[in-house]
């Protein structure tokens, strides 16, 4: 029997709780859905999540709206996947996860050039209190700070993704940082001083005297696990351990408020970052690829 795509129903949580659990670092944002809805039926206007059926039994699963994310997928249901997308045309999206399994996947969409493709991504988590020392001055970024905090959220976002978040305008980016404050997932090290002394050069251009030394978001969060996202440090304290205190500090203040497991993933050219979070006690734990429509 060929395979078939359909949206999964309530009847298949349990059947899509055990898949996620079999590598939750890379399905943390399924979990986090999961746990906030309790049935496998996850539809918003955020996206729709479709199974992959063999005649009545789901065998691989895909959230598809802005990031489109893999579960358990292989070539035949990529190919699936691909039909319904080559005949819904081409949208705004990230293809995300298993690095073999997103580069079969837009192999198989007739959507033309992508915007971006980072085609090796290693995906780390540490389940252990940090290696080194938490920077003290890591804190919980509050809306006050939001003048500080987004210049390095915009500098961060074009240096990672290719293009400027508030190149049509800032009012979109603006409110997702500040969802992202607003939602206490935002921590930060914030000075007018630089840690050797001497004030913090104005970059980029602001009218905030104090300036973001270091951050970082908790992107997804799950009971058991998150997702930090945006990290980024100042250009005049970087290569001086600053970033490793800092996520120090995440990993410490979130493993105090329960979360057993901290992951990310990051660019694996990015050879300074990739040593900086090995001293923290990252270690790798797949590899992950993105592909920018």
């Amino acid at each position: 029997m060929a395979l078939r795509i359909a949206r999964l129903e309530h009847q298949h949580t349990r059947w899509l709780t055990d898949l996620l659990a079999r590598n939750p670092c890379e399905n943390v944002y399924l979990i986090s859905l999961l746990e906030v809805t309790g049935t496998a039926r996850l539809g918003s206007p955020a996206g729709t999540l479709y199974g992959i059926f063999d005649g009545d039994r789901p065998v691989a699963a895909y959230w598809v709206g802005g990031n489109i994310i893999p579960v358990a997928a292989t070539p035949g249901t990529n190919e699936v996947l691909a039909r319904k997308l080559n005949a819904d045309g081409r949208v705004s999206c990230s293809l995300i996860g298993s690095r073999s399994v997103i580069l079969d996947l837009q192999q198989r969409l007739n959507w033309g050039q992508p915007r971006g493709v980072r085609e090796r991504q290693p995906l780390l988590a540490m389940s252990s209190d940090p290696l080194v020392t938490p920077d003290e001055h890591v804190h919980r970024v509050t809306l006050d700070e939001l003048g500080a905090v987004f210049p390095a959220s915009v500098d961060m976002f074009t240096k990672e993704v290719g293009f400027s978040p508030i190149e049509d305008g800032t009012a979109g980016y603006l409110s997702r940082v500040r969802g992202i404050i607003r939602g206490k997932n935002c921590y930060a090290r914030i000075s007018s001083t630089l840690p050797q002394g001497g004030p913090v050069p104005r970059w980029p251009a602001t009218e905030q005297d104090e300036q973001v030394l270091f951050k970082a978001d908790i992107g997804i969060r799950a009971r058991r696990i998150v997702q930090v996202q945006g990290v980024w440090v100042h250009p005049e304290v970087r290569n001086q351990g600053l970033g490793a205190a800092g996520m120090a500090a995440v990993v410490q203040r979130t493993r105090d408020k329960g979360h057993s497991t901290v992951s990310l993933y990051a660019n694996d050219y990015n050879e300074t970052a990739l040593r900086m979070y090995a001293r923290v006690g990252f270690e790798q734990v797949g590899t992950f690829a993105t592909v920018m429509y």
